[in-house]
């Protein structure tokens, strides 16, 4: 009989755990569900950048916001009388229905180039080959760099940029937004090549490099930049500067950059990031920064020029 009771207990918890166990599994799994409803649901709310205006005609896919590609035009050496902002980009739409043979020429072009292993032997299947296999043998070679690493394919589209078309591959990744995005242009055969310098995020100086030889003379990174409450040494003034945090496209470093509230650019900023730190838009920026002289901290560095609201270096507009 004692026996008989002890199993009867020992029945009893057992199966009182089992049942906790099953309803915080089924719990989990609610809330992960959840989680990925509203991850959808913000992405689709998501709108272009104040400084592009979308044309898309009914029943065309919407672009897939905020985009580190779909950028304006940026200069390939610093121009002390080039304009302080991009001008707004007009950004087309275009369909993707009876786009099939593009978007699996694109996929089949991706998966050549990340195939190939040696970044020499990459060359042809990049956008202006001539002059990017310098960039590349820069960003391999001397900054020791390499390429995202892919995840699933989340979306993909077409777009026109001021004239210039693309292929908008979006992946899974570990950048800041989740995912890396990679345009595909035509070269002047009509082939569908990769556009290199958006895909690595290129800046012509590694972040590392940029706080270690602080330099003077402006420099064009590319960077995920968001407003920040960061002021210090040169920059201690919050009512004089507006304060931006840089970070590098890998995710590995950071630095803060910084302009004057009431100037071109930084009226440009809070316009199309917001005002406050707090809920301040993430957004990729091409730019031109500088160290001050004798700078005293190589944190904080002096914001020159924005050369473009996105990562995609396409045809100035005539």
């Amino acid at each position: 009989m004692v026996l008989s009771s002890t199993l009867l207990i020992v029945l009893g918890f057992v199966l009182v755990i089992g049942w906790r166990h099953h309803f915080r599994t089924l719990e989990a799994r609610r809330l992960v569900a959840e989680l990925n409803v509203r991850a959808e649901t913000l992405r689709k709310q998501r709108t272009l950048p104040v400084n592009s205006s979308a044309v898309a005609a009914p029943e065309k896919q919407k672009p897939l916001q905020p985009s580190m590609l779909l950028a304006d035009g940026t200069p390939s050496r610093f121009d002390a009388a080039a304009p302080l902002v991009p001008e707004r980009s007009n950004i087309e739409v275009l369909p993707v229905i009876n786009a099939n043979a593009m978007m699996a020429e694109a996929t089949q072009v991706l998966s050549k180039y990340m195939d190939t292993l040696n970044w020499r032997d990459r060359v042809m299947y990049v956008h202006e080959p001539q002059r990017v296999s310098k960039l590349m043998g820069d960003y391999y070679e001397r900054q020791q760099s390499i390429d995202p690493v892919l995840g699933a394919l989340m979306d993909q589209g077409r777009y026109r940029i001021d004239g210039t078309e693309i292929v908008l591959l979006t992946y899974r990744g570990a950048r800041l937004e989740g995912k890396v995005e990679i345009a595909l242009r035509q070269d002047t055969d009509g082939r569908l090549v990769v556009d290199w310098e958006s895909l690595v995020g290129y800046s012509e100086i590694s972040f590392k490099s940029l706080a270690e030889t602080k330099p003077t003379k402006p420099k064009l990174i590319r960077a995920y930049v968001k407003l920040d409450d960061y002021y210090s040494d040169e920059f201690s003034d919050a009512n004089k500067y507006l304060s931006l945090k840089l970070t590098s496209p890998d995710n590995e470093n950071f630095l803060n950059a910084y302009c004057e509230r009431d100037s071109v650019i930084g009226r440009w900023i809070v316009e199309d990031l917001g005002s406050e730190a707090n809920s301040s838009l993430v957004k990729g920026y091409t730019l031109w920064v500088s160290y001050p002289p004798d700078a005293k901290s190589s944190r904080c560095l002096n914001l020159v020029q924005l050369a473009a609201g996105r990562w995609l270096n396409v045809p100035q507009k005539k």
